[in-house]
């Protein structure tokens, strides 16, 4: 069986990194997150790392920490994943009208899809007004979990 591939939302990283698993608290955690990475299973969209590190200092700390090579997890923006967050941006064209706060989100689902993975986001919810990326994931029968679920999947102990 394949490993699964993971497509990061800026949200999820915020979650882990400043909301629910610091650093300092879960560092074997944090290597887990590392090893996926080296492995080419934990991918962040090129629009998404943008996103990262320009608007939270702690999050961009962790994508540009010296050494760890965390910029190999940036996926760019391939003619296939433009494609395909066309057609979801065709689909869902009220999402880019809330607030600018969404325009990476649907590279991060055409990465999911192009790379037949899993998104892992901090987002809830959402609907036909009003679309968030577990119900886009949900409309387009793509994967969507939180962190959590990573760690689940993944079946890591890290305590």
């Amino acid at each position: 069986m394949t490993p699964l591939t993971y497509s990061l939302d800026t949200s999820a990283l915020i979650d882990g990194i400043e909301r629910f698993y610091p650093r300092r608290h879960f560092p074997k955690l944090w290597d887990h997150v590392d090893a996926l990475i080296s492995n080419g299973r934990l991918l962040i969209s090129e629009e998404a790392w943008a996103e990262a590190i320009s608007t939270d200092a702690p999050l961009k700390e962790w994508c540009e920490e010296i050494g760890m090579g965390r910029a190999s997890s940036m996926y760019a923006t391939t003619t296939e994943v433009a494609s395909v967050a066309g057609q979801i941006v065709a689909q869902y064209p009220q999402w880019l009208k809330q607030g600018g706060k969404n325009g990476a989100d649907p590279f991060v689902i055409a990465v999911a899809e192009v790379k037949s993975g899993m998104v892992i986001s901090g987002e809830t919810n959402g609907g036909p007004a009003k679309p968030k990326i577990p119900y886009v994931c949900e409309q387009r029968q793509i994967n969507h979990g939180k962190l959590i679920d990573l760690i689940r999947t993944e079946d890591w102990v890290v305590g």
